[in-house]
C-alpha cells in the first residue's frame, strides 16, 4: 500500500500546483540519490516523491487520485477504494531543481566524443505509456556534474572517468587547451522515465594546487610566456 500522495510530499489536500511543486523540490534536492550514495531508505523515499509529483502535478490524475484514491484510470469501475495505486512514476522534474544547484557556469559547449545506447531503466519503460504531458508540464531529465580537473590536465588534455546517474562508467576525453566552465554533453545518459532519456552534462572546473613547490614555480616561471 503506497503512502498517501499528499501527506508524501507534505502538503495539504488544498495545496496549489506551486505549493505542490516547491514542496517537491525541496524533498528531491534533500533525498536525491547523488546526495545519499548508496542509502536504500532514501532512494526508497525519493521514488515515493516522485511517485507523488507525477500524480498531483497532472490535474486529470490529480481529480481522479481525490476521487478514488487512486491514479488508476480504471479505478471506481469496479466499486472497490483502493489507496493510492500504482502510477509507476519515473525520475522526473530535475532541471527545475538542478538549475537551482549548478546553474549558470559558462563555457562553450562540446559533444562528447562517444554515445552510447541506454542500458538502464528499460524495466521502467516497458509500462503502458500513459498520456504524455505538454512541453510546459513535462520536467526535464538531464543530469548535470561539475568536475573539478587539475589544471595542468586542462592544458595538455586527459581522459575523464565518469559514472552516470545508473553507475555505468564511461571516458570523457577532455581536450589540450580547455577552458574553464566548459560544459561536455553526453547524449543519452541522463535519467530515464517511462519513454524519456536525458542527457547528462559535465561542467569542467578548474581545480587549482593549494601549495607550488620552489622547483616548479622556478620551472613555471621559465615557461609562462611561452603557452
Amino acid at each position: 500500500m503506497h503512502n498517501d500522495y499528499y501527506e508524501t510530499l507534505g502538503v495539504p489536500k488544498t495545496a496549489t500546483d506551486a505549493d505542490i511543486k516547491k514542496a517537491y523540490r525541496k524533498l528531491a534536492m534533500k533525498y536525491h540519490p547523488d546526495k545519499n550514495e548508496g542509502d536504500k531508505k532514501s532512494e526508497k523515499k525519493f521514488k515515493e516523491i516522485n511517485e507523488a509529483y507525477e500524480t498531483l502535478s497532472d490535474a486529470k490524475k490529480r481529480k481522479q487520485y481525490d476521487t478514488f484514491g487512486t491514479a488508476d484510470p480504471h479505478a471506481g469501475m469496479g466499486g472497490g477504494h483502493s489507496h493510492a495505486g500504482s502510477s509507476g512514476a519515473g525520475f522526473s522534474g530535475f532541471e527545475d531543481v538542478f538549475s537551482s544547484m549548478f546553474g549558470g557556469a559558462r563555457g562553450r559547449s562540446k559533444q562528447a566524443d562517444f554515445d552510447f545506447s541506454d542500458l538502464f531503466g528499460a524495466a521502467d519503460r516497458a509500462r503502458p505509456q500513459e498520456r504524455p504531458h505538454s512541453a510546459e508540464e513535462t520536467p526535464s531529465l538531464d543530469v548535470v556534474r561539475t568536475e573539478e580537473i587539475p589544471i595542468i590536465d586542462l592544458i595538455l588534455g586527459t581522459k575523464l572517468p565518469i559514472t552516470t546517474v545508473y553507475n555505468q562508467s564511461l571516458t570523457l576525453n577532455i581536450p589540450t587547451g580547455t577552458k574553464p566552465g566548459t560544459k561536455f554533453k553526453i547524449k543519452g545518459k541522463g535519467r530515464s522515465a517511462e519513454w524519456r532519456t536525458g542527457d547528462m552534462y559535465v561542467i569542467a572546473n578548474v581545480k587549482m594546487p593549494k601549495e607550488v613547490p620552489d622547483d616548479i614555480r622556478k620551472l613555471l616561471e621559465s615557461i609562462k610566456y611561452r603557452l
